[in-house]
């Protein structure tokens, strides 16, 4: 497919008079949006010019549309749902500056539902605008498979998002759970790693389906384990980077996910950081999630890189056994005073000199007004 020379757009729509209805040019734009979702995977140079090209013919056949932003939503199968927020600024700047150079794409679904431009579509709405300038297009056939491929092989797309796209696209083409296709991946890989096979599995990634559906059959895989190692390489994605990389996404903790989406963490921090939990740290949830937000929030700041953020991770829990050593210690010393301050019968206090009285009953005075002071902080710290 790397070797495909890229469609010339124009000449698809050369025979296109004016006055062709909308209902006859979907299909001719059908066929030529499989036509560029195959050339996004293929990674073709010429993309962007006919990506463009394909604009201008939208708007000459069907026309450009003034849309109503509030009619307009955003489509929830899209692989990319993170749009950072300098992202977004950056282009209702441009768009204040330079007003809508391009219109948006959108499909009919019910309602209209955003094929190209949901960038353009937030930074419109963050900008009070209340219209945009749109060409519309039927559904395309098997959209979010075109739009996976388009964002694994052209878009940096984060791998939370990836993670997420991934199994809404295996869960869709099979018969098997979203939650249990990232456990069914786990086994077979490490079913196949301990037989010392899973090179097998990579070198079908350029195989033909064929190949690729006797080479898994071959391997004696389970019918759902085949299932998912063969959209996998029919994705052309290595099944073991999925299980190692990206999948573990899925697990990190709201506070992480949350970083990733709207700050920008990346994700080989954010499995970094995930080691800040309870367990790890000796505390509750509640104490290890404020730990890990606030190592998030330096690792952010300083812009740390992964090898610096897992070192801060490690002093991090470090420092806390080190803390909780010493409270151990504390917690000794005070148990050990009160049973030894027990011990002390009347006999052995009538027998001391009355110096050592004196002296002892100063320090169980002073020590008393600090227990007190500490307890009625302690309580009112609890009704807060």
């Amino acid at each position: 497919m790397s070797n495909r020379k890229a469609p010339d757009l124009t000449s698809y729509f050369s025979a296109a008079k004016q006055s062709q209805q909308l209902s006859e040019a979907e299909e001719e734009i059908q066929r030529l949006k499989v036509e560029i979702e195959e050339l996004r995977a293929a990674g073709s140079n010429e993309l962007e010019t006919q990506l463009a090209a394909l604009r201008e013919q939208l708007e000459s056949t069907a026309g450009i549309l003034s849309i109503p932003i509030e009619q307009i939503q955003p489509n929830p199968e899209q692989p990319r749902q993170t749009f950072l927020s300098e992202s977004v600024e950056s282009m209702s700047r441009s768009l204040e500056k330079d007003g809508q150079l391009e219109p948006i794409i959108l499909m009919r679904r019910g309602d209209l539902v955003i094929f190209d431009g949901e960038r353009r579509w937030r930074s419109a709405r963050a900008l009070g605008w209340q219209n945009l300038h749109a060409v519309i297009i039927s559904e395309p056939v098997a959209l979010h498979r075109k739009a996976l491929l388009t964002s694994l092989h052209r878009e940096d797309l984060n791998p939370l998002d990836k993670a997420e796209a991934i199994v809404r696209e295996l869960a869709n083409n099979t018969d098997i759970d979203a939650a249990d296709i990232p456990r069914i991946l786990n086994t077979a890989v490490r079913r196949l790693n301990t037989q010392k096979r899973m090179s097998q599995v990579v070198e079908l990634m350029t195989a033909t389906e064929d190949v690729q559906q006797q080479g898994l059959a071959d391997l004696g895989l389970e019918e759902r384990e085949q299932a998912v190692l063969g959209l996998l390489l029919d994705l052309q994605i290595n099944p073991a980077s999925v299980d190692a990389n990206i999948f573990p996404m899925l697990g990190l903790a709201p506070d992480l996910k949350a970083a990733i989406r709207e700050s920008g963490l990346k994700g080989v921090h954010g499995m970094a950081l995930a080691k800040l939990n309870g367990k790890n740290l000796g505390k509750t949830e509640d104490e290890a999630l404020a730990i890990r937000v606030q190592v998030t929030q330096k690792v952010m700041a300083e812009k740390l890189s992964a090898t610096k953020t897992r070192k801060l991770v490690n002093e991090t829990i470090a420092s806390q056994a080190k803390e909780d050593v010493k409270l151990s210690r504390n917690i000794k010393q005070v148990a050990k005073v009160t049973g030894n301050l027990q011990k002390l019968s009347s006999e052995t206090l009538a027998a001391a000199e009355i110096d050592q009285l004196t002296q002892l009953q100063e320090i169980l005075k002073q020590k008393l007004a600090e227990i007190e002071e500490i307890v009625k902080d302690t309580g009112e710290d609890r009704l807060v």
